[in-house]
């Protein structure tokens, strides 16, 4: 199913308003509820089961819980855990002038552990850390800035960008940091994501590692509840613009081929193609429409997943010829 973030459409919307509409849709799969269930191992529920913004604490050490949320490049991690963290009432995202409970942030490829700790402080109204200070010392400010501002949870994105090696890098620093963030006065529930070199980097340390329990998010494997899940998700857009899928088609089932499973690109090819057909003003979306967007990303292809012709005919043809993108 999709997800509505923003006003929904009506008989009387426009093309631009549609169009806007189409590519601002969010495609909820059953990875969704698979990071809701693990939210409900970081936070505690109320007396009727419902999640609530405070971490579980362990009543002997006192401490958090973790969650890495780790895959390749385009797998959504961004975009699964801003999403859920926007359509979740309990958390509520904080800025420097916003008040909230949840605290988003992401590593840029040059980052430290120490300029991880100045980017935090500086999200929450901090000015400047002192630039001669350790990096342990840093990290006092934005702890006392998370106690002050009352944030339960710690999202940190990209954040295999700390575990680089180089000149005035702490790999060892930056893995304990993490754990450190789980304990204390005021321990937060952490969220880290990245790519598999944040599960290598972590798993270095053993303490550290069991801290922080795996959400893989894979690719959508053809043929699953997911890539089902997809299918219907697309179809719902189109139905809402008002555009028809070509019939027996299997149009989403080569999209998921065609882009290999990689959801973000999935997602993106689906709404390329419904805005295409909407963007000509014709009721219905065609197989030389996905054929003609594929084409301007990756260029021409002696045959494609948008070929004429039976989807299993075609399918077959391609892995004959051992088709590739």
């Amino acid at each position: 199913m999709t997800t509505l973030l923003s006003t929904p459409l009506t008989p009387a919307s426009t093309k631009p308003e549609k169009l806007a509409w189409l590519m601002d849709r969010y495609f909820r799969l059953d990875r969704d509820d698979a990071l809701i269930s693990r939210l409900h191992m970081l936070f505690a529920s109320d007396n009727n089961g419902e999640l609530t913004a405070e971490p579980r604490v362990d009543p002997l050490t006192r401490e958090t819980r973790g969650l890495m949320l780790v895959g390749n490049s385009g797998t959504g991690k961004s975009a699964l855990t801003m999403r859920t963290l926007r359509a979740l009432p309990m958390f509520e995202l904080a800025g420097r002038e916003r008040k909230g409970n949840t605290l988003y942030v992401t590593v840029p490829p040059e980052a430290t552990i120490k300029s991880l700790a100045g980017r935090i402080a500086k999200s929450l109204g901090y000015l400047d850390i002192n630039p001669r200070a350790r990096a342990y010392e840093a990290w006092d400010v934005p702890r006392h800035r998370m106690h002050e501002r009352g944030i339960r949870l710690l999202v940190i994105d990209e954040t295999h960008h700390l575990l680089r090696k180089g000149s005035g890098r702490d790999v060892e620093g930056a893995v304990q940091t993490l754990k450190s963030l789980l304990q204390g006065e005021w321990p937060v529930a952490v969220i880290i994501a990245g790519v598999h070199k944040l599960r290598n980097g972590i798993m270095t340390d053993p303490e550290t590692d069991r801290r922080f329990p795996k959400f893989e998010l894979t690719s959508i494997l053809e043929g699953s509840r997911e890539a089902q899940t997809f299918a219907r998700s697309m179809q719902l857009c189109a139905d809402k613009v008002g555009l028809s899928l070509p019939k027996d088609a299997h149009l989403a089932e080569r999209i998921v081929f065609a882009e290999g499973g990689v959801v973000g690109r999935c997602i993106w090819l689906a709404k390329a193609v419904l805005s295409r057909a909407l963007g000509e003003e014709r009721a219905e979306v065609t197989l030389q429409d996905a054929s003609l967007q594929f084409e301007l990303e990756y260029g021409a292809f002696p045959m494609s997943p948008f070929a004429q012709g039976s989807w299993v005919n075609v399918r077959q043809a391609l892995l004959d010829g051992g088709w590739s993108r």
